[in-house]
């Protein structure tokens, strides 16, 4: 059975972020500019790719973002050998490992048992709809979805499963959203790294309760990368790392994507 948070909204409006990957330059953009709302969620894997992960963690428990248990913070917070981030690439897996290693070595045990207690699943009711909060999908927690591979008959599955109106994801990285018949799905994209589009901006995900129904609207946010990159090459990173920040390409981790998403073309 999984751990849910369940949550009652009087909100009008709601931001969701997904995988800050210890890029702490994005994250605090993304808190300041969604400063002005009372409830902002975090879909998880907060270390990972960059650098001095407390610092995240730290941001996102003084900003009151609530957040749920990722792949990586599972892995980090009960000291396991690897993330469980899902890939099948051998360089892909070496990648990984490098970044999930250092982010390990260097998450403190406070911050450990603070990931450990975080929810695998959000349940947000909003008068008279249901959001679910999750990281790769309802079933798995690291389970890859991307949108020129799911079906709508999948996606309504899900959503019938757990008897919800929208669904809310982040472990694929590519930010996207499709309605169906029964709802709608939602990629919120992650902060920790760009969406593959040839550009440095990371997007977050809004949502609105209005006349009755639920508005998604996936969010471009530009940021400066600069200090982040230079923490990450003080720490000794991989100068991939560091370069997918720059150039707004998936450098490492990318044999994950199918042809359609491997492409190079705006998101929006």
């Amino acid at each position: 059975m999984l751990n849910t948070l369940e949550i009652t909204l009087t909100d009008e409006k709601i931001a969701i972020c997904g995988g800050p990957y210890s890029n702490f330059s994005a994250l605090e953009a993304f808190i300041i500019e969604t400063q002005n709302l009372k409830s902002r969620f975090c879909l998880g894997d907060i270390g990972g790719f960059g650098p001095h992960p407390n610092r995240s963690i730290e941001l996102l428990q003084k900003n009151n973002i609530t957040c749920l248990q990722g792949n990586y913070d599972q892995t980090v917070g009960s000291g396991e050998e690897d993330c469980g981030c899902g890939y099948i690439d051998p360089i892909d897996r070496k990648f990984a490992q490098v970044s999930y290693d250092y982010t390990l070595k260097n998450t403190s045990d406070q911050n450990k048992a603070w990931l450990r207690s975080l929810p695998q699943h959000i349940l947000l009711k909003w008068k008279n709809k249901k959001i679910l909060l999750c990281h790769g999908s309802p079933d798995e927690v690291n389970e890859f979805v991307f949108e020129s591979e799911v079906t709508e008959e999948k996606i309504n599955l899900w959503l019938t499963k757990f008897n919800v109106d929208a669904i809310c994801v982040t472990h694929s990285g590519i930010p996207w959203i499709k309605k169906t018949s029964k709802g709608q799905w939602i990629n919120v994209g992650v902060l920790g790294r760009p969406a593959h589009e040839g550009l440095m901006r990371v997007f977050y995900a809004t949502a609105e309760y209005e006349n009755g129904n639920l508005n998604f609207k996936l969010c471009p946010m530009d940021y400066n990368p600069e200090e982040v990159i230079a923490a990450m090459r003080s720490e000794g990173l991989p100068e991939e790392f560091c370069q997918s920040l720059i150039i707004g390409e998936w450098t490492t981790c990318a044999a994950i994507l199918p042809p359609e998403e491997v492409k190079i073309k705006k998101r929006l």
